[in-house]
């Protein structure tokens, strides 16, 4: 009787077991990684400022910078009031160009 017993409880545990495995929810899906907002900071751009401003060449420091810019935020830039007069200008060209990273045209 003892080992029917055991048998018994066995088998009901094993039921138990399947069906809270069967019935259970499968896991949400991870979600997707949100995508990464572009940061433009244009004080990464102070190497620059003495090349934008003057007909000094650029530094390598300066053109690494500029290259390293997305061009979003070049474009960001040359729409800005505030920073147009120093970057939409003949020398800040010439500095982009002999960096080789040319300013971009269709903003």
């Amino acid at each position: 009787m003892k080992i029917q017993c055991v048998m018994l409880c066995i088998m009901l545990l094993s039921l138990f077991l399947i069906e809270a495995d069967v019935s259970a929810p499968a896991p949400a899906p991870a979600p997707a990684p949100a995508p990464v907002a572009e940061c433009c900071n244009v004080m990464e751009l102070v190497p620059c400022a003495a090349a934008f401003t003057t007909s000094t060449p650029p530094s390598p420091e300066c053109c690494q910078r500029l290259r390293e810019q997305p061009r979003s935020c070049i474009c960001q830039y040359m729409k800005d009031p505030t920073l147009e007069k120093f970057i939409n200008t003949s020398n800040a060209k010439m500095v982009s160009d002999s960096c080789g990273s040319p300013m971009p045209t269709n903003c």
